[in-house]
């Protein structure tokens, strides 16, 4: 009995509740490099009930069906998850609290973590100083202590999570700023770069200059599709099959489909598919769910029936080459082509799509040193080819590029 008081007595004192069922009561999740899409991705898996607080780069999630191992294996955007251990302010956030919890929950005989803070506009000294702060107050408690740091300005990254084995036998901290208030949590899970890395350079057959689509941006958009379980999925721009591997992946899609203008794109899917299969990424039974053949995505009413396909998730032809210098004129000449194929494409694929069926897509911007284009259609042009558009285009976009994507969600009236 007084072993019971004293736990207790020491729970009270640090502030961290240790009882399982209160640590799953809330969670966190940390953005990758596009929060704004990452956020609604993450948005669109969790329970519908699910309370989620944005802080920018991370969110507090309150979810009584959470499961952190399958959100990281699921979701592109996100690159950690884990659970808020504590709540407090900044005022009384004090590195003897969170020693006390460290030794409270021993992975070793000596303590490794990180510490990284989120949600903070501009500089706080004290949270600057936290993470030597938490090691003196290690050692003044006769603990080993290493405090790994990363050059990078986002934290600790989650390769560097996984190679020390910080969800394990150490600890990753997470320190979430939202006004006066702060949540302390603990990193469960990370994302799988080597997975990702893999999938994506490992492939036989990809190329840098036909502008390649990141997996996990594939994955993202697959996700914002809310493909119906057992259903169809289709890209009529497969190129060399990104997001049919991360929809072979990600969903339980009975049939997912692949066209291309191009016969070396065809032949590239069909070669990075048996990659997958050869290195056991996939089943060989998942041979079965694949379909993909050369067409015209505005000609694709011969190979696939009407009113068949539950979902569309592709990017499309992302125009010619840029070198940096066309002028204005010439990246209007090149929006404008692409305008007029997808208006094209889009009468097509309403009548493969099932009512209320999504389509996701990629309507790039185009810009260089002399100007800007940009692919979109209006919502009345929209709306008379038979769709309505989901909220505003999501931006995708890496530092320097001269082509920005342009997330766009339709729905099939």
């Amino acid at each position: 009995m007084v072993k019971i008081i004293i736990h207790y007595a020491i729970r009270q004192v640090t502030g961290f509740v240790k009882c399982d069922t209160l640590w799953r009561m809330k969670h966190f999740a940390i953005f990758g490099s596009h929060p704004r899409l990452s956020s609604v991705e993450l948005s669109l898996i969790l329970d519908k009930a699910a309370h989620i607080q944005n802080l920018g780069q991370a969110a507090i999630i309150e979810d009584t069906s959470w499961d952190g191992e399958r959100i990281m294996n699921t979701l592109g955007g996100i690159v950690k998850v884990g659970d808020v251990i504590s709540e407090t302010t900044i005022t009384e956030l004090q590195p003897e609290r969170l020693a006390a919890m460290m030794i409270e929950r021993p992975r070793g005989s000596r303590i490794i973590f990180g510490l990284t803070t989120y949600g903070v506009s501009g500089m706080n000294k004290k949270l600057d100083k936290l993470g030597l702060a938490l090691k003196r107050a290690l050692q003044n408690e006769g603990k080993s202590a290493r405090w790994v740091t990363s050059r990078e300005s986002i934290g600790l990254s989650p390769a560097a999570v996984a190679k020390l084995d910080l969800t394990s036998d150490g600890y990753d901290l997470a320190i979430l700023v939202a006004g006066r208030k702060v949540f302390v949590g603990l990193t469960t899970n990370v994302q799988d770069a080597t997975s990702w890395s893999r999938r994506d350079y490992g492939r036989p057959n990809r190329s840098e200059e036909a502008g390649m689509l990141p997996p996990k941006l594939a994955r993202m958009m697959v996700n914002l599709a809310e493909l119906p379980s057992r259903g169809v999925l289709l890209d009529p721009f497969c190129g060399s099959g990104t997001i049919l591997m991360e929809a072979a992946l990600a969903t339980d899609a009975e049939k997912i489909i692949g066209s291309d203008i191009e016969a070396a794109q065809i032949k590239a899917t069909n070669s990075n598919t048996d990659w997958l299969i050869k290195e056991r990424i996939l089943s060989p039974d998942d041979v079965g769910r694949f379909k993909v053949f050369q067409s015209d995505a505005r000609k694709l009413e011969s190979g696939i029936d009407n009113g068949s396909v539950d979902v569309v998730v592709t990017e499309g032809s992302l125009g010619p080459l840029l070198k940096g210098s066309e002028s204005r004129d010439v990246l209007e000449k090149n929006a404008n082509e692409l305008i007029k194929l997808w208006r094209e494409t889009l009468v097509a694929l309403r009548n493969l799509l099932r009512p209320h069926g999504r389509i996701v897509c990629i309507w790039p911007t185009f810009v260089t040193s002399r100007g800007s284009a940009h692919v979109s259609l209006s919502a009345q042009e929209i709306s008379e080819l038979g769709y309505a558009q989901i909220g505003s285009p999501l931006l995708y976009e890496r530092p320097n590029q001269r082509v920005k994507r342009n997330i766009v969600v339709l729905e099939r009236n």
